[in-house]
C-alpha cells in the first residue's frame, strides 16, 4: 500500500502560450456560468408570472414545456455565437511594425 498522492496530470496546451490557453479556459468557464445564471433567472421570471412567489423548491422542480426547451435551445445556440464566435474572427496587429 503506498502513501503516496496521485500525481495530477497536466492541462493540455493547445496554443504556444499557457497564458493564452489559461484566457480559453476562463472564458469558458465564464460563460457556461452566465448562461447558468440566465437560464436559472428565465425560471424565476417563469414562477413569478405563473404564481407570484418562487421557492428554492419550486425552482429546482420547474420543468420546461417543448416550446420552452425549444426556444431556449435557439437562445443558447446564439449566446454561444456571440460569445464564442469571437475567437474565430479575423485580427490585425494592433501596432503594425512592431514584431
Amino acid at each position: 500500500m503506498s502513501d503516496s498522492k496521485p500525481v495530477r496530470a497536466p492541462n493540455p496546451a493547445f496554443f504556444d502560450h499557457s497564458v493564452i490557453d489559461n484566457l480559453i479556459a476562463v472564458t469558458m468557464e465564464l460563460g457556461a456560468e452566465l448562461w447558468v445564471q440566465r437560464e436559472r433567472m428565465r425560471i424565476i421570471e417563469q414562477l413569478l408570472a405563473e404564481q407570484g412567489v418562487v421557492t428554492r423548491e419550486a425552482i429546482e422542480r420547474y420543468e420546461s414545456t417543448p416550446e420552452e426547451q425549444e426556444r431556449v435551445r435557439s437562445e443558447r445556440d446564439a449566446f454561444v455565437q456571440r460569445l464564442y464566435g469571437l475567437l474565430l474572427r479575423d485580427t490585425v496587429k494592433a501596432t503594425p511594425g512592431n514584431g
